[in-house]
């Protein structure tokens, strides 16, 4: 284990350092929303690159619930490896949100299992709007990652990052109140030193702090009130070509891509009695 976190900590060491310090002397604030309850564990803004990968092996028998979905679930398809997201930094002119938990990623899954339209009231840094979800498309994992080579950690995932599943998300326009400072600037391991100015579209997806059972195990989320995430594309950021990914699932290499990039902000979630039309 200790030379597969120091491989590990060699390949991310100062791109996690970069991560905690921040810039300058700007104001440096937690990245979770000002709604989050006490006790909510903190979580991080992450940079979502569309991605192939090899080498894993998905449960046949798992189950998912959550507040969208509390019956439990088996996913009616699960499918190849879609996305990968890095802990960030986030810059706005008055402050910079650092991550908390830099070695903590996530692997996305495309799932398929179709449900009705929801209705959610999501909240964050950028505003609140009331939207429709539709039905999930990814699993996601807590998930180490190196640039060097395969993790080869214990325990097999990162601590303190819930599993997700994500739903897309439609606006109405009279309840979206989402709106972005006039200059955002990211910055993840792909990007260190340097941030990187973005341009933020209407949000299009909410990940959902999941519960994950396997036959003689359960992975619930750290708390009740964990906070979910809400994603906005993005246009490109810099990227790496190839990583070494981690988790329940296994480890192999994972292929990112520039397309469909996103920047996903802690968000808090209401789900509404009234389902969406």
């Amino acid at each position: 284990m200790s030379h597969s976190l120091s491989r590990l900590s060699r390949s991310v060491g100062v791109a996690a350092a970069a991560l905690s310090l921040g810039v300058g002397a700007l104001l440096v604030a937690s990245p979770g929303p000002a709604t989050a309850g006490p006790g909510t564990p903190p979580l991080d803004h992450f940079l979502c690159y569309q991605s192939t990968g090899k080498g894993f092996v998905v449960n046949p028998n798992l189950l998912l619930k959550n507040v969208i979905q509390p019956a439990p679930f088996h996913p009616v398809r699960v499918g190849a490896i879609s996305t990968h997201c890095n802990p960030a930094n986030k810059s706005v002119p008055v402050a910079v949100f650092t991550s908390k938990n830099p070695l903590a990623h996530l692997l996305c899954w495309s799932i398929g299992n179709p449900i009705k339209t929801v209705k959610v009231l999501v909240s964050n840094q950028f505003g609140k709007a009331t939207m429709n979800a539709g039905s999930p498309t990814r699993l996601c994992l807590p998930t180490w990652k190196s640039l060097v080579a395969a993790p080869n950690m214990t325990p097999v995932q990162p601590p303190r990052l819930d599993h997700f599943v994500c739903y897309p998300l439609a606006a109405l326009a009279a309840s979206y109140g989402f709106k972005a400072p006039g200059i955002v600037k990211v910055l993840d391991e792909f990007s260190v030193p340097k941030y990187t100015q973005v341009r933020i579209g209407i949000a299009n997806l909410l990940c959902v702090p999941t519960t994950k059972i396997i036959p003689g195990a359960t992975f619930p989320p750290q708390t009740p009130t964990d906070l979910s995430l809400v994603c906005f594309p993005i246009n490109p950021t810099p990227f790496f070509r190839v990583v070494f990914d981690q988790n329940q699932f296994g480890q192999g290499p994972v292929l990112p891509t520039p397309k469909a990039e996103q920047l996903c902000l802690p968000s808090t979630l209401q789900v509404s009695v009234t389902p969406g039309p």
